[in-house]
C-alpha cells in the first residue's frame, strides 16, 4: 500500500526531480572550487563584530539580572530562577523574530536593506541597555530592541552569504560557512573574556555599552559591501510584500503570546494574542482580495483545506495545490514539511546549549576560581568568563574535526551524512550535562571544585554544537528552494527560540536543585537522539543551489 502511494505521488510530480536535478550542479560543479563571491569578507567582519556584542553582552545579563533581584530583596533561589527564566525568554525571543525578518526581507525588503535597518534598531537596543541599566523596565526594552534588531539580522545573514554562491563556486559553500562559524566564535570568545572585566572595573553602563559600539562598527562594515554582494530581489515587493510582512508580524504576536509560561498576566496576553491572530487573520484576507499569494501560508492553507475539510486523501490535496499553484510554488511549502519535522527535535539540543550562560553559571559561581602559575602568582577569574570556553573550543576543535575526523567519517555512510553527525552531537551532548550532573555532586558533598574542572563538559557541548550546529546550518541551507532560503534559516534559528523556551517552562515548573535539573536535560537529549537516529535513517536528501545572478556593483 506504502509502495502504491508512493507511485501515485511521483507520477503526479513528475517534473520536480528533473526540475531539482538541474538546479543542483553536477560532481564537476560541485567539487570545482571558483572564485570566492566579492562580498564575502564584508558579511563575515559584519557578523564578527555583532557576535562580539551579542555574546558579550549576553555573558553578564544571567549575572546582572539575579543582582537586581537580589538587591529587591528577593530570595537567592528566586533571583536565580527568575534571571535563568528571563535570559531563556530573551534568546527564545531573539531566535523567534528572526521568522518575521525572513518574511520581510523575502516579500518586502529584500535581505541587504532587512539587515541594514533592522541592525540600527539592533544598535538603539544596545545604547538603551547601556543608559538604562539601573532600571529593569529599561533593561527588558533595551532586550526587546535588540531581539528585533535581532530577528531582521539572525536569518538573514547566513541566507545572504548562502547566496553569494552560485554554480561557479558551489563547492566552496562548506568552507565559507565553516569560516563564517569561526569568525562568530573569535568574536565570542573576545567579548566573553573582556566584559565580565570591564564590567568589574568600570560598571555595568560601559559594558553595556561596548558592545553597542561594536554593533554599530558592524552596522558600518556591511554598509560598505553594499556594491559588491550579490541582491536576491524581494518577492513581490510593494504594497502586497507590505501586507504579507503584516501578516507574519501579527501572528508572530499571537503565538507569542499564546505560547509564554503562565503568569499573573496570562488573561491579558490571551487577550492580545486572539486580536493579533484576528488582524493576521483580515490582513490575510484583504491581501489575497488584491492579488492571491502563492508563497508557503497560501499554499499550506490549500493543502490543510483539501486533507481536512474537503477530505481528499494526502495524493488528491497534492494534486490539487499543483493544479492551482504550479509545481514551482509548491515545491517550497513541501520541502519545509520534509525538514520540519528534524528542526523540532533539534530544538531538544538548543535546550541544553544555551544552558551555558545559566544554570552552568550557576554552577561555576560555587567554584573555586583561583589559578595559580607557580612563580607569577595566583590571580582570579570570574564565574562568567569560564563562557569563553566554548567559542575557543570551537576555534580549535573545527579545523580539527574537518580536516581528521570528517575524512574518516566517510568511510561510514550513515554516520558522515548530515543528520549522522547531527544524531552524535545530539548523544554528545546528553553526556556532557552528566558530567555537569557529577561535578554538581561533588559540590553538593562539600568537595571543592575548581572552576576549570568545567572546561571538560564545555569540550563535550562544544563537539557536539559543531556536529549539530554547523551542519544543521549547511542543511537547512542546502534543502530549501532558493524562493524560501531565508523562510527555511528563519525555521532554523526557530528551533532555537523553541529550546529556550522549553528550558524557561522547565526551570519554572520544576524547582529542582541543579544536580536533578542537569540529569533531567540529559535524559530529555538521550530520548531525543534516539528518535532523531531513526529519522536521520529514514531521511531523503536534495540540494537546492542558488542560480548564478549578478552582483550590484
Amino acid at each position: 500500500m506504502k509502495l502504491a502511494r508512493r507511485s501515485r505521488v511521483r507520477s503526479i510530480l513528475p517534473e520536480i526531480p528533473r526540475t531539482i536535478d538541474s538546479m543542483t550542479p553536477g560532481p564537476e560543479q560541485k567539487n570545482g572550487l571558483g572564485p570566492w563571491p566579492r562580498g564575502l569578507p564584508f558579511i563575515v567582519v559584519n557578523e564578527g563584530c555583532e557576535r562580539f556584542s551579542y555574546y558579550g553582552m549576553k555573558s553578564i545579563l544571567k549575572v546582572y539580572l539575579a543582582a537586581w533581584y537580589l538587591e529587591q530583596g528577593a530570595t537567592h533561589a528566586f533571583a536565580q530562577t527568575r534571571s535563568t527564566v528571563a535570559v531563556h525568554l530573551f534568546m527564545m525571543a531573539v531566535y523567534a523574530t528572526p521568522l518575521v525578518g525572513a518574511v520581510l526581507a523575502d516579500r518586502y525588503l529584500g535581505k541587504y536593506r532587512t539587515i541594514l535597518w533592522l541592525s540600527l534598531v539592533y544598535c538603539l537596543g544596545h545604547a538603551v541597555l547601556a543608559i538604562c541599566d539601573t532600571s529593569l523596565v529599561g533593561v527588558y526594552s533595551g532586550l526587546a530592541l535588540i531581539a528585533i534588531g535581532a530577528g531582521g539580522i539572525k536569518p538573514c545573514v547566513s541566507a545572504h552569504l548562502g547566496d553569494q554562491f552560485d554554480e561557479r563556486n558551489w563547492g566552496r559553500l562548506e568552507q565559507a560557512f565553516q569560516i563564517f562559524y569561526f569568525v562568530i566564535n573569535l568574536g565570542a570568545f573576545f567579548s566573553t573574556l573582556l566584559i565580565p572585566w570591564i564590567k568589574e572595573r568600570f560598571g555595568w553602563s560601559v559594558a553595556f555599552a561596548i558592545p553597542g559600539v561594536l554593533t554599530a562598527c558592524a552596522t558600518g562594515v556591511f554598509w560598505l559591501g553594499r556594491r559588491r554582494f550579490v541582491h536576491v530581489p524581494p518577492s513581490p515587493g510593494g504594497r502586497l510584500g507590505l501586507l504579507d510582512s503584516l501578516v507574519a508580524t501579527f501572528a508572530f504576536i499571537a503565538g507569542v503570546a499564546l505560547v509564554l509560561p503562565v503568569g499573573p498576566d496570562a488573561l491579558a496576553r490571551v487577550l492580545v494574542g486572539s486580536l493579533a491572530a484576528l488582524a493576521a487573520w483580515f490582513t490575510y484576507r484583504y491581501r489575497q482580495r488584491l492579488e492571491p499569494q502563492r508563497g508557503f501560508l497560501a499554499v499550506s492553507f490549500a493543502l490543510v483545506k483539501a486533507r481536512f475539510l474537503l477530505r481528499l486523501s494526502r495524493v488528491g490535496a497534492l494534486r490539487l495545490a499543483l493544479r492551482r499553484f504550479g509545481r514551482g510554488d509548491v515545491e517550497g511549502p513541501l520541502a519545509i514539511y520534509r525538514i520540519a519535522v528534524v528542526f523540532l527535535i533539534v530544538s531538544c539540543f538548543w535546550a541544553l546549549w544555551d544552558q551555558y550562560a545559566t544554570s552552568w553559571l550557576d554552577q561555576a559561581q560555587l567554584m573555586e576560581a583561583h589559578v595559580t602559575l607557580g612563580a607569577l602568582g595566583s590571580f582570579g577569574v570570574l564565574p562568567e568568563q569560564i563562557q569563553a570556553a566554548n567559542p575557543v573550543l570551537v576555534m580549535l576543535l573545527l579545523p580539527l574535526m574537518s580536516r581528521f575526523v570528517y575524512p574518516r567519517l566517510r568511510r561510514f555512510p550513515r554516520l558522515s551524512s548530515p543528520l549522522g553527525r547531527m544524531t552524535a552531537g545530539m548523544w554528545i551532548a546528553a553526556s556532557s550535562f552528566l558530567v555537569v550532573a557529577a561535578l554538581q555532586w561533588r559540590l553538593d558533598a562539600g568537595h571543592t571544585v575548581h572552576l576549570l574542572w568545567q572546561i571538560a563538559p564545555y569540550a563535550l557541548l562544544t563537539a557536539s554544537e559543531i556536529l549539530v550546529s554547523i551542519t544543521g546550518l549547511e542543511f537547512a541551507y542546502s534543502q530549501a528552494p532558493h524562493q524560501v532560503k531565508s523562510l527555511v534559516m528563519s525555521f532554523w534559528l526557530l528551533t532555537t527560540a523553541a529550546g529556550n523556551l522549553l528550558t524557561a517552562w522547565l526551570a519554572e515548573l520544576l524547582t529542582l536543585p541543579l544536580r536533578e535539573f542537569f540529569l533531567v536535560f540529559a535524559l530529555l537529549m538521550s530520548a531525543a537522539a534516539l528518535v532523531f537516529g531513526v529519522l536521520a535513517r529514514r531521511y531523503r536528501y536534495r540540494d537546492f543551489p542558488q542560480p548564478v545572478l549578478a552582483t550590484a556593483g
